[in-house]
């Protein structure tokens, strides 16, 4: 039977791990906070998107048009546009090349059907910090927001109030295009 260690033996033991780990380590378990409603900026695009944080949604999603399959050098990939204002159809777009990650086949709410939809790795500024995660590609435009980031990109980041918005500003430095 073994005992239960003492409090100071266990911190000492968070001590030793956080050591051994790396501050990497102990910077992973400490989420921030934030609102349910946030401002992303897409990383080369320059463009400042409201993004909704949805716990209830499993992937991430951007409003993309012109959504378009080929193939380059042997790698398949995707084109398509990112608009400034994803309502307002006279609106500025960017025009976005990626290499696909992958196929997502998406359960269309409220049916019995299925849609396939492509996704990319788009890099991004949250909160001062930069990411990168996957994103469906799907018009957004009959929705409030551009961006939804869902539990698989939120889990292991942050905490979200749901009585708060903008409780962070995306001031990351300059990157590469998306």
């Amino acid at each position: 039977m073994t005992s239960k260690p003492t409090p100071s033996q266990r911190v000492l033991a968070a001590l030793l791990g956080a050591v051994l780990l790396g501050p990497t380590a102990t910077l992973a378990r400490e989420k921030i906070t934030l609102g349910w409603l946030e401002r992303i900026r897409v990383d080369g695009a320059d463009l400042l998107l409201r993004a909704k944080l949805d716990t209830g949604a499993k992937t991430a999603s951007i409003h993309a048009t012109d959504i378009e399959r080929f193939e380059r050098g042997g790698e398949r990939m995707v084109r398509f546009k990112l608009w400034l204002d994803h309502r307002d159809p006279n609106s500025q777009t960017i025009t976005v090349e990626k290499p696909l990650a992958r196929d997502v086949t998406i359960k269309l709410r409220g049916t019995a059907k299925n849609a396939e939809r492509a996704s990319v790795k788009l890099q991004f500024c949250l909160g001062g910090r930069r990411y990168e995660s996957l994103f469906t590609l799907v018009n957004r435009a009959k929705f409030n927001y551009p961006v939804l980031l869902g539990r698989r990109f939120l889990a292991k980041l942050a905490t979200i109030d749901p009585a708060a918005k903008f409780r962070t500003e995306p001031t990351c430095p300059t990157a590469s295009p998306p």
